[in-house]
């Protein structure tokens, strides 16, 4: 039977079409393949979600905070540097004053200072600024944790207290502006229920606490390694007393952070005498 030159056009018409789909799908197809391997060199895996109860597990699962996981740390491994410190915190103290109130989550003591206080930790920032530990009226308050906080996971933690006028609660930070102080002493433990960490100064700071200052330290919590760098960075380039060594500046992975913040006067001014330090080991 003989095929028609109209028929035969339409064949070739319709060959050179799918030829041409077909060379389209091949160039879509590796454009995708190479993104997907340039994809999975650079990707960094999120941090997993987990849901973490900040005072050891005082709460009910519907309470529960919601709290990136950091990566593996290298922080409770004792550190090379020669100590010569003995800790102080007593694990069963902390445990009988957490069996009192449920919010008691850790303990924290500076040498030669009245810091010697439990620290609480609620969900908010507010109802420990005048309450004691037991949660009962104090001018004074507590030392307390930031609710978005882990002291044993976040890569920075913060803890408040009043500075008061009787050198009560963290009037002590003040201390560390005296560089000669400081360096006679130069660590503090803070505890959590069932771990005792050692810290070492970094430096201490004065530094605007109200939203939009240009440093908002109080805002870096829960960081990854660029946030880490740059928080450390704005730590020693805000220092009024920098005590730490710039040759090992403290590590993302390896050194979490705890930020002690007081007020720097009486003034409601919003300027805060802050200090920072970086974890050394747990013993």
């Amino acid at each position: 039977m003989e095929v028609s030159a109209e028929k035969v056009h339409k064949k070739k018409k319709v060959s050179v079409i799918s030829m041409i789909f077909s060379i389209l799908v091949g160039l879509l197809v590796g454009a995708a393949m190479v993104f997907l391997i340039i994809y999975l060199n650079h990707y960094e895996e999120p941090k997993e979600l987990s849901a973490r109860i900040a005072c050891a597990q005082a709460y009910p699962a519907e309470a529960m905070l919601v709290k990136e996981t950091s990566p593996p740390t290298e922080a409770t491994e004792p550190t090379t540097e020669p100590i010569t410190y003995e800790m102080q915190i007593d694990l069963q103290k902390v445990a009988n004053y957490h069996a009192e109130n449920k919010e008691v989550m850790g303990w924290i003591y500076m040498p030669d200072t009245v810091v010697n206080y439990p620290i609480v930790q609620t969900y908010d920032n507010v109802y420990y600024m005048n309450r004691n530990w037991k949660g009962q009226y104090s001018y004074s308050g507590s030392i307390f944790a930031d609710w978005r906080c882990l002291i044993d996971d976040s890569e920075n933690s913060l803890l408040y207290g009043h500075n008061m006028g009787n050198g009560t609660m963290f009037h002590a930070i003040k201390y560390y502006k005296d560089e000669a102080w400081g360096l006679e002493h130069p660590y503090f433990e803070v505890a959590t229920l069932d771990k005792r960490f050692l810290y070492k100064v970094l430096s201490v700071n004065v530094l605007n606490g109200l939203e939009g200052a240009d440093f908002e330290y109080w805002n870096c919590v829960n960081l990854n390694r660029r946030e880490y760098e740059e928080f450390i960075t704005n730590i020693r380039n805000s220092a009024e007393v920098w005590y730490g060594d710039d040759e090992n500046l403290p590590e993302y992975g390896k050194n979490r952070i705890i930020t002690l913040q007081t007020c720097n006067s009486g003034a409601s001014d919003g300027i805060r005498c802050v200090l920072f330090a970086q974890c050394i080991g747990e013993y």
